[in-house]
């Protein structure tokens, strides 16, 4: 593995366990940990892919005319 693919695995790990922190404090607060346990995995399982998508996104649009 390369530094690469290093540092991302280990900022995926983070936001999966910040989502787990969370579903979990949720759960407790709303006395439905089953629920909410879930919903906070998904988030921590989501938020890198959401921001690697905007990332890319971003870099393929710079320097390009509006196409309308």
């Amino acid at each position: 593995m390369d530094e690469g693919q290093k540092k991302k695995s280990a900022i995926a790990g983070e936001w999966l366990a910040m989502g787990i922190a969370l579903g979990v404090a949720f759960g407790i607060i709303f006395d439905n940990l089953g629920l909410w346990l879930p919903i906070g995995v998904c988030i921590g399982l989501v938020g890198p892919a959401m921001k690697s998508m905007k990332k890319n996104n971003k870099d393929n649009n710079t320097n390009e005319p509006d196409k309308e």
